[in-house]
Protein backbone atom coordinates (compact mmCIF):
# COMPACT_ATOMS: atom_id res chain seq x y z
CA UNK A 1 0.00 0.00 0.00
CA UNK A 2 1.23 3.48 -0.83
CA UNK A 3 1.92 5.79 2.10
CA UNK A 4 -0.78 8.45 2.11
CA UNK A 5 -1.12 9.95 5.59
CA UNK A 6 -3.59 12.51 4.27
CA UNK A 7 -6.03 9.75 3.22
CA UNK A 8 -5.65 7.91 6.51
CA UNK A 9 -6.23 11.09 8.53
CA UNK A 10 -9.17 11.97 6.27
CA UNK A 11 -10.71 8.54 6.88
CA UNK A 12 -10.44 9.07 10.64
CA UNK A 13 -12.03 12.50 10.32
CA UNK A 14 -14.78 11.09 8.08
CA UNK A 15 -15.70 8.50 10.72
CA UNK A 16 -16.04 11.23 13.33
CA UNK A 17 -18.12 13.33 10.92
CA UNK A 18 -20.45 10.42 10.12
CA UNK A 19 -21.09 9.95 13.84
CA UNK A 20 -21.79 13.68 14.24
CA UNK A 21 -24.06 13.84 11.20
CA UNK A 22 -26.12 10.98 12.59
CA UNK A 23 -26.51 12.45 16.06
CA UNK A 24 -24.12 9.97 17.67
CA UNK A 25 -22.36 12.63 19.74
CA UNK A 26 -20.95 10.25 22.34
CA UNK A 27 -19.65 8.09 19.49
CA UNK A 28 -18.00 11.10 17.89
CA UNK A 29 -16.32 11.99 21.19
CA UNK A 30 -15.14 8.42 21.70
CA UNK A 31 -13.79 8.30 18.15
CA UNK A 32 -11.97 11.59 18.77
CA UNK A 33 -10.20 10.13 21.80
CA UNK A 34 -9.43 6.94 19.85
CA UNK A 35 -8.02 9.10 17.06
CA UNK A 36 -5.77 10.93 19.53
CA UNK A 37 -4.59 7.51 20.68
CA UNK A 38 -3.86 6.62 17.04
CA UNK A 39 -1.91 9.85 16.47
CA UNK A 40 0.04 9.12 19.67
CA UNK A 41 0.82 5.65 18.36
CA UNK A 42 2.04 7.02 15.04
CA UNK A 43 4.32 9.58 16.66
CA UNK A 44 5.67 7.63 19.65
CA UNK A 45 9.42 7.02 19.87
CA UNK A 46 10.83 4.74 17.19
CA UNK A 47 12.10 2.02 19.50
CA UNK A 48 8.65 1.19 20.92
CA UNK A 49 5.75 -1.01 19.81
CA UNK A 50 3.10 0.11 22.33
CA UNK A 51 1.76 3.57 23.00
CA UNK A 52 2.01 4.77 26.62
CA UNK A 53 0.11 7.36 28.61
CA UNK A 54 2.93 9.85 28.19
CA UNK A 55 2.79 9.53 24.38
CA UNK A 56 -0.89 10.55 24.47
CA UNK A 57 -0.15 13.42 26.83
CA UNK A 58 2.80 14.58 24.72
CA UNK A 59 0.74 14.55 21.50
CA UNK A 60 -2.03 16.58 23.13
CA UNK A 61 0.44 19.06 24.61
CA UNK A 62 2.13 19.54 21.23
CA UNK A 63 -0.89 19.65 18.91
CA UNK A 64 -4.19 20.31 20.73
CA UNK A 65 -4.94 23.99 21.20
CA UNK A 66 -8.04 25.86 22.26
CA UNK A 67 -8.42 29.45 21.16
CA UNK A 68 -6.69 31.76 23.65
CA UNK A 69 -10.08 33.28 24.57
CA UNK A 70 -11.31 29.95 25.92
CA UNK A 71 -11.44 29.69 29.72
CA UNK A 72 -10.04 26.16 29.55
CA UNK A 73 -6.83 25.32 27.71
CA UNK A 74 -6.20 21.66 26.97
CA UNK A 75 -3.90 19.72 29.25
CA UNK A 76 -2.70 16.34 28.12
CA UNK A 77 -3.35 14.72 31.49
CA UNK A 78 -6.98 15.94 31.47
CA UNK A 79 -7.69 14.58 28.01
CA UNK A 80 -6.01 11.32 28.94
CA UNK A 81 -8.19 11.00 32.04
CA UNK A 82 -11.28 11.86 30.00
CA UNK A 83 -10.30 9.28 27.39
CA UNK A 84 -9.88 6.62 30.06
CA UNK A 85 -13.23 7.51 31.60
CA UNK A 86 -15.23 7.34 28.41
CA UNK A 87 -13.44 4.33 26.90
CA UNK A 88 -13.15 2.18 30.02
CA UNK A 89 -16.21 3.24 32.02
CA UNK A 90 -18.37 4.97 29.44
CA UNK A 91 -18.42 7.76 31.97
CA UNK A 92 -16.85 11.02 33.01
CA UNK A 93 -14.56 9.65 35.69
CA UNK A 94 -11.51 7.43 35.48
CA UNK A 95 -9.05 5.89 37.87
CA UNK A 96 -6.86 8.94 37.24
CA UNK A 97 -9.63 11.41 38.12
CA UNK A 98 -10.67 9.29 41.12
CA UNK A 99 -7.18 9.91 42.50
CA UNK A 100 -7.39 13.64 41.78
CA UNK A 101 -4.82 13.43 39.00
CA UNK A 102 -6.83 15.28 36.36
CA UNK A 103 -9.87 17.40 35.77
CA UNK A 104 -13.22 15.76 35.04
CA UNK A 105 -15.00 16.63 31.82
CA UNK A 106 -18.71 17.03 31.30
CA UNK A 107 -19.77 17.64 27.70
CA UNK A 108 -22.19 20.15 26.21
CA UNK A 109 -22.91 21.60 22.78
CA UNK A 110 -22.34 25.28 23.51
CA UNK A 111 -19.51 26.70 21.36
CA UNK A 112 -17.35 27.50 24.39
CA UNK A 113 -15.71 25.50 27.13
CA UNK A 114 -16.85 26.44 30.62
CA UNK A 115 -14.32 26.35 33.42
CA UNK A 116 -14.74 28.11 36.74
CA UNK A 117 -12.05 26.70 39.03
CA UNK A 118 -13.13 29.03 41.84
CA UNK A 119 -16.48 27.17 41.94
CA UNK A 120 -15.49 23.66 40.82
CA UNK A 121 -11.73 23.23 40.79
CA UNK A 122 -11.71 19.86 38.99
CA UNK A 123 -14.77 20.17 36.71
CA UNK A 124 -14.63 21.41 33.13
CA UNK A 125 -17.66 21.62 30.84
CA UNK A 126 -16.15 20.82 27.47
CA UNK A 127 -17.78 22.02 24.30
CA UNK A 128 -17.73 18.77 22.34
CA UNK A 129 -18.11 20.60 18.98
CA UNK A 130 -15.09 22.74 19.86
CA UNK A 131 -13.12 19.69 21.08
CA UNK A 132 -13.69 17.96 17.76
CA UNK A 133 -12.84 21.05 15.68
CA UNK A 134 -9.72 21.58 17.79
CA UNK A 135 -8.78 17.94 17.21
CA UNK A 136 -9.16 18.37 13.43
CA UNK A 137 -6.87 21.41 13.66
CA UNK A 138 -4.40 19.35 15.69
CA UNK A 139 -4.41 16.66 13.01
CA UNK A 140 -3.62 19.35 10.41
CA UNK A 141 -0.64 20.51 12.50
CA UNK A 142 0.47 16.90 12.93
CA UNK A 143 0.23 16.29 9.18
CA UNK A 144 2.29 19.43 8.59
CA UNK A 145 4.98 18.09 10.92
CA UNK A 146 4.94 14.72 9.15
CA UNK A 147 5.66 16.47 5.87
CA UNK A 148 8.63 18.49 7.18
CA UNK A 149 10.18 16.16 9.76
CA UNK A 150 11.90 13.17 8.11
CA UNK A 151 12.21 11.22 11.37
CA UNK A 152 8.52 11.66 12.21
CA UNK A 153 7.58 10.75 8.65
CA UNK A 154 9.65 7.58 8.90
CA UNK A 155 7.92 6.59 12.17
CA UNK A 156 4.48 7.31 10.77
CA UNK A 157 5.22 5.41 7.54
CA UNK A 158 6.37 2.39 9.53
CA UNK A 159 3.12 2.34 11.56
CA UNK A 160 0.36 3.71 9.36
CA UNK A 161 -0.69 0.30 8.08
CA UNK A 162 -1.21 -0.85 11.67
CA UNK A 163 -4.14 1.52 12.06
CA UNK A 164 -7.63 0.12 11.79
CA UNK A 165 -8.83 -0.16 8.23
CA UNK A 166 -11.84 -1.60 6.50
CA UNK A 167 -11.16 -2.87 2.99
CA UNK A 168 -13.60 -3.98 0.32
CA UNK A 169 -13.38 -7.63 -0.76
Amino acid sequence: MVFDPLKTLKDIGDDISVALNNGAYAGAIILTYAAIDAMSFLSMPENRKEVHRQDFIDWVEKYMRAEPSQPYQYRGIDLYGARCGIVHRYGATSRLSDRGGCNIFGYHNDPNHIYKPDKHEKLVAISWPRLIVDFFSAMDRFLGDIMIDPELKKRVESRILDLFQVSPI
